[in-house]
């Protein structure tokens, strides 16, 4: 092995041990709770400090994933990187769930900010796809008024500004 060989070796495996102390201190500080998607994790918790809002605690609740002033807030998250062609979210919810405010959080791939929808949810109910197996609601049908200035919300936010 040579010796760049020997610097690329170390150099990754710094990077995975860079890697294993954030998602660590992350956990630590409550961000992320468990070991499952991180994406999905991360967007909760934007949001949850967006609104001010209550993560749910537990996976009882069906339908939901945090509390705001009694309304119930169900939050999806992608992570696109420049190859992924994918443009909609998974809708796999009865027309009666306990949902109030249906948000999609779009991250790129260095997990920047793309955009966040904020669909009433009678609105998300009429974007789902129908007469499919697999219901989605793709982005470009979503009105332009449920897209979220993100940047103009976070830009005086110290900690939250750092996903601008």
């Amino acid at each position: 092995m040579n010796f760049s060989e020997m610097q690329l070796i170390q150099k990754r495996k710094q990077a995975f041990e860079d890697y294993f102390l954030a998602v660590k201190k992350l956990r630590d500080l409550n961000i992320i709770v468990n070991k499952k998607d991180f994406t999905s994790q991360l967007g909760e918790w934007l949001i949850s400090e967006m609104y001010g809002a209550t993560i749910a605690t537990n996976g009882k609740q069906k339908d939901w994933d945090m509390k705001f002033e009694e309304k119930h807030i169900q939050v999806k998250s992608h992570s696109k990187a420049k190859t992924t062609t994918r443009s909609n979210t998974d809708f796999k919810y009865a027309d009666n769930a306990c949902i109030d405010l249906f948000v999609i959080v779009i991250f790129d791939e260095d997990y920047k900010l793309k955009n966040i929808y904020e669909i009433p949810w009678n609105i998300a109910l009429e974007l789902k796809t129908k007469n499919t197996k697999d219901p989605v609601i793709k982005w470009n049908e979503i009105p332009e008024n449920c897209k979220i200035n993100f940047r103009e919300k976070l830009k005086n936010n110290e900690l939250l500004s750092s996903f601008l």
